[in-house]
């Protein structure tokens, strides 16, 4: 009698989840797996200081800048191509403390925006990978 109602409640579990799958219900789709992540996300080091700044244009495709937003002379600043291992635009990483381009960061990209202080040793700082 015992094994039967075991067997009975397995069953049920089974429809249960199914059942809540398909409607949604604890369960991640696609969709909500690779949901994007806009925002603005403040990082520094030894007094430099940046604001990375993601959103969404271009068919629903991030895009990506930095922004500096405190320099005492001995920073730089950029956005950092993880799978490239280079620095985005011409200069790469500058002294400038104007906003970057923004940059695409849409599927197969993996970006983030990075600062390094050069007179702590060239220590990095950077936000979020995207």
């Amino acid at each position: 009698m015992r094994f039967t109602r075991t067997r009975k409640r397995i069953a049920a579990a089974a429809i249960a989840a199914a059942a809540m799958g398909a409607i949604g219900i604890g369960s991640a789709t696609s969709a909500q797996a690779t949901e994007t992540v806009e925002g603005s996300w403040r990082f520094g080091t030894g007094g430099c200081e940046a604001v990375e700044n993601i959103t969404l244009w271009s068919g629903g495709h991030d895009w990506m800048n930095i922004v500096p937003t405190a320099n005492p002379g001995h920073c730089l600043f950029g956005v950092f191509d993880r799978n490239a291992w280079k620095w985005l635009g011409a200069a790469g990483a500058t002294p400038s403390s104007d906003p970057s381009p923004w940059y695409y960061d849409g599927p197969g990209q993996s970006l983030e925006a990075c600062l390094i202080d050069t007179a702590n040793n060239n220590t990095w700082a950077c936000g979020p990978i995207n």
